[in-house]
């Protein structure tokens, strides 16, 4: 599911609602869309989410990356076989 469809399905919360319930609704440690008359405002994503969207921008960011994930694809299609991800910590560490 993609950060997008994911913020489709986030709980909707109206700005009286947010000022009335705000420690309970931060305590929940959920996303929240704020609305403003029905309409999105603004979202509210707990820290451990927004950490790991900085790291996907970064990510995002390192043309190197990119282009070693694309060769990987590439490798797999054409029927080379990959590394599982549970035994990927296993192949890089040192």
């Amino acid at each position: 599911m993609s950060i997008a469809t994911s913020l489709l399905e986030v709980e909707h919360v109206g700005i009286k609602n947010l000022k009335t319930n705000l420690s309970r609704l931060l305590n929940e440690e959920k996303p929240y869309i704020i609305t403003d008359h029905g309409k999105p405002k603004q979202v509210i994503i707990p820290y451990e989410e927004m950490l790991e969207l900085v790291d996907i921008f970064d990510e995002l960011s390192d043309s190197e990356l990119l282009k070693t994930i694309r060769e990987g694809r590439a490798s797999i299609k054409i029927g080379e076989k990959g590394i599982p991800v549970a035994n990927l910590w296993k192949e890089i560490e040192v």
